[in-house]
């Protein structure tokens, strides 16, 4: 019998190919097996009008639920092909009704987050709140919440429409720091009111997790002089084990870990066969 439900995600180009194989499929299929998922994987893309090419393939998520294969399930469990699946972790579908979206909070609002995120990144566009995140891309400023459309439980009978509109009728800003489609995306989605908040272990997203609970990884301002010359030598050493001991303890304690952009050299450092914090210290 054809499960009824499936998990999809775009991995576009023999790079995003290759790192999703090797570093995703693995998780991602015991995960699909314990729960009866479907698997897809889509390596082209379902848009290759001049429009789609001008745009981070990001976009084509709005898309996945007017394909063809997508009318044979209930519901679709799009995941962005940098994230890893702790194997134990709980059937996401579990308990989202089939007319809502199942999704995360965006955690970026919190006052400790921004207080350290501007300091590290001056230059780049900080918001303040949701309302601010919305009214920057030009949207009103009318909705309360964000949701991180990294991981979302879809239905293709009830949310096709919705993420066509958004894929038909929004532009891209330009850089990453405009997050592609997940501004005006989540924006008619909370509108809407069609979000059903999940576990946000279920999208636990390690840029923001070293910033509120490991900052010491991250590079401070540079300085000069041969004591600080010293100090990034010992810290080049030290780097990687440390590292890879909190980003490990953030995965054991995630259910699904976001990277934010496929760092390869991050996520080879995930000891995928851990199932306890314990296992890593063995």
């Amino acid at each position: 019998m054809k499960s009824q439900k499936a998990i999809v995600t775009i991995a576009i180009g023999e790079k995003y190919q290759r790192n999703w194989k090797k570093f995703c499929e693995p998780n991602w299929k015991q995960y699909a097996d314990r729960y009866g998922f479907d698997l897809v994987c889509l390596e082209r893309p379902l848009d290759v009008s001049e429009r789609a090419r001008a745009r981070s393939a990001a976009w084509q998520k709005c898309l996945i639920l007017g394909q063809d294969f997508a009318q044979n399930y209930d519901q679709i469990v799009w995941i962005d092909s940098d994230i890893m699946i702790n194997a134990c972790s709980p059937d996401i579908t579990a308990g989202v009704p089939l007319d809502k979206v199942g999704a995360t909070y965006e955690t970026s609002f919190s006052p400790v987050y921004l207080k350290r995120a501007f300091k590290l990144w001056p230059t780049s566009i900080i918001n303040y709140t949701p309302q601010e995140y919305y009214s920057r891309y030009g949207l009103p400023a009318d909705c309360d919440n964000v949701i991180n459309s990294g991981v979302m439980v879809l239905s293709p009978r009830f949310h096709r429409t919705i993420l066509e509109h958004v894929y038909n009728c929004y532009e891209e800003k330009g850089g990453r720091e405009w997050h592609m489609e997940m501004r005006p995306l989540s924006y008619e989605l909370v509108k809407a009111r069609a979000v059903h908040w999940i576990d946000p272990r279920f999208n636990l997203m390690w840029p923001s997790e070293e910033i509120m609970h490991y900052p010491f990884l991250l590079q401070p301002p540079a300085r000069r002089g041969l004591r600080a010359r010293i100090e990034r030598r010992i810290r080049a050493v030290a780097w990687r084990s440390v590292h890879a001991a909190c980003l490990n303890a953030s995965f054991q304690s995630s259910f699904f870990l976001h990277f934010g952009g496929n760092d390869t050299d991050l996520m080879q450092m995930v000891n995928q066969r851990a199932t306890s914090w314990w296992d890593i210290l063995a």
